[in-house]
C-alpha cells in the first residue's frame, strides 16, 4: 500500500492547512482531517466540484463543530475529498478521481465522506469529519473497516457546514477503535450516563443484505450478546424509502437546485441528473411524507425509549468495485438506503462497528441509539464492538 497515493487521492489539494490545538486537553497530540463541506479559516470549501472551488470565497471563520476538538488539543491536518455537493454513497467524483480504499483497495471507500475515512483508515491521522444525511459516515466506516458515528440530528452544530438536506444532516466522525471514537464524543456529550443498554435486533433487517452477507451479520449480531428480535419494518421497507426520498431530494433542490441550474455549470452526469430528478418532487409529496415521517419516528421512539439499541446492517452488500458500472451503483444506493434510511428519517445517533471481514473485505454491523443518546450510544459501541474483535 502507498501511503503517499492514498494520501494524493484522500486529502484535496486547495486544502493544505494546519491548525494546532491547545496544548493540552483530552485529545493533545492527536491529529485530524475534515470533510471539504466545512469550513477552515484560510481556506476555500469546494464542495467536491470544481466550480464551486473557483467561485468560494477564502473562509474567514471554521465550522463550529471543529472547534471543541481543537480546544480539546487535536491538530487540523488538511481537508479531503467528497463525493460531488455531498451527493452519493461510494465516493467517485468524476472531476477528482475517487480516494483509495485502504483495506480493499479495489473496491470503492463509500461516500460522501470518502476522503475522511480512506485518510483514517490508512492511519494518515488519529480521527476525521464527515457529514451524513442518507449514510454519508456509515457507509464510508462499514467499507473501511472503521467506527464512525453519524450523530443525533441537531446535536453538533452545522454552522459553517454546506447544507445537503438540512431537517436530515448531521455530524459524524471517523476512528480506528471505538476508544477514541467515545472520547471525542465525551468533548461534546460529557460522560456517558449509566445506562444498561438493551438490545433490539431487527429481525427483518438482515433479510435485505444479500444472504452471504446476511448471515455473517446476522451472526455477528448474535455474538453482541442477549437481545430482542423486532421486526422493523413494520410497513414495508419500500415504505421507509418511499418515505425518505421526497424529503432528501426535495431539500436538495432547495439548497442546491437554482446554483446547480446556472447556465454553464459543470456538474457531473449523475449530479445533474439527481438535480433534474429532485425539481420533480411536489409540495403535495413533501408534505404527504413529513407527515408519515412523524409517525415512523413516534412509533420507533416509543420502541427504543431510553435504553434501547437497534441492531441492524449498515449495508446491504460488499463495496461495490471501483469500476462498476452506474447502473449497478444505482441498484446499491436503493438497497442500502432501505438500512441507512432509518435513523435518517428518525433523526437519531447510529454508530457503525467492525464486524469482521467476508472475502477478505471490511463488513459492518450498526448500532441505532434512542434520541440524544449519543454518549450511551458511543460507551455501548465500545463495549459491543470488543466482542466481534
Amino acid at each position: 500500500m502507498n501511503l503517499e497515493e492514498i494520501r494524493a487521492s484522500a486529502f484535496v489539494a486547495h486544502g493544505d492547512i494546519r491548525i494546532e490545538g491547545a496544548a493540552t486537553g483530552p485529545l493533545a497530540g492527536l491529529t485530524f482531517a475534515v470533510k471539504d463541506l466545512f469550513d477552515v479559516a484560510g481556506t476555500r470549501s469546494g464542495w467536491g466540484n470544481p466550480d464551486r472551488l473557483r467561485d468560494a470565497p477564502v473562509s474567514l471563520t471554521t465550522a463550529s463543530a471543529l472547534l471543541p476538538v481543537l480546544d480539546a488539543g487535536a491538530t487540523l491536518i488538511g481537508k479531503t475529498h467528497t463525493d460531488e455537493i455531498a451527493s452519493g454513497l461510494f465516493g467517485e467524483n468524476p472531476h477528482y478521481g475517487a480516494p483509495i480504499n485502504p483495506r480493499a483497495p479495489d473496491r470503492v471507500p463509500g461516500g460522501s465522506s470518502s476522503g475522511s475515512a480512506a485518510a483514517v483508515a490508512a492511519g494518515l491521522c488519529d480521527f476525521a469529519f464527515g457529514t451524513d444525511t442518507g449514510g454519508s459516515v456509515r457507509v464510508p466506516s462499514s467499507f473501511c473497516g472503521l467506527y464512525g458515528i453519524r450523530t443525533t440530528h441537531g446535536r453538533v452544530s452545522v454552522a459553517g457546514v454546506m447544507p445537503m438536506a438540512p431537517s436530515i444532516d448531521t455530524v459524524g466522525w471517523f476512528a480506528r477503535d471505538a476508544a477514541l471514537l467515545r472520547r471525542i464524543g465525551e468533548v461534546f456529550f460529557g460522560p456517558a450516563p449509566d445506562i444498561t443498554p438493551r438490545l433490539l435486533i431487527a429481525e427483518d433487517a438482515f433479510e435485505i443484505p444479500l444472504p452471504t452477507l446476511g448471515a455473517a451479520l446476522r451472526d455477528a449480531a448474535q455474538n453482541l450478546g442477549p437481545a430482542q428480535g423486532i421486526t422493523l419494518y413494520a410497513e414495508g421497507a419500500a415504505h421507509w424509502l418511499d418515505t425518505f426520498r421526497p424529503l432528501q431530494l426535495g431539500e436538495l433542490w432547495t439548497t442546491h437546485g437554482t446554483w446547480a441550474r446556472e447556465p454553464g455549470r459543470k456538474l457531473s452526469p449523475a449530479v445533474a441528473d439527481r438535480i433534474e430528478l429532485a425539481a420533480t418532487v411536489t409540495p403535495d409529496a413533501i408534505a404527504l411524507a413529513w407527515r408519515e415521517r412523524e409517525r415512523l419516528t413516534a412509533r420507533l421512539h416509543a420502541l427504543l425509549g431510553r435504553d434501547g439499541i437497534l441492531v441492524i446492517p449498515t449495508a446491504h452488500d460488499l463495496p461495490p468495485l471501483r469500476d462498476a458500472p452506474v447502473s449497478a451503483q444505482v441498484a446499491f444506493r436503493d438497497r442500502t438506503l432501505a438500512l441507512t434510511c432509518v435513523a435518517s428519517l428518525c433523526r437519531l445517533p447510529q454508530v457503525n462497528i467492525p464486524a469482521g471481514t467476508l472475502d477478505g473485505i471490511p463488513i459492518g454491523l450498526s448500532l441505532v441509539g434512542a434520541p440524544y443518546q449519543d454518549a450511551a450510544l458511543l460507551a455501548a459501541a465500545e463495549t459491543l464492538g470488543a466482542r466481534l474483535a
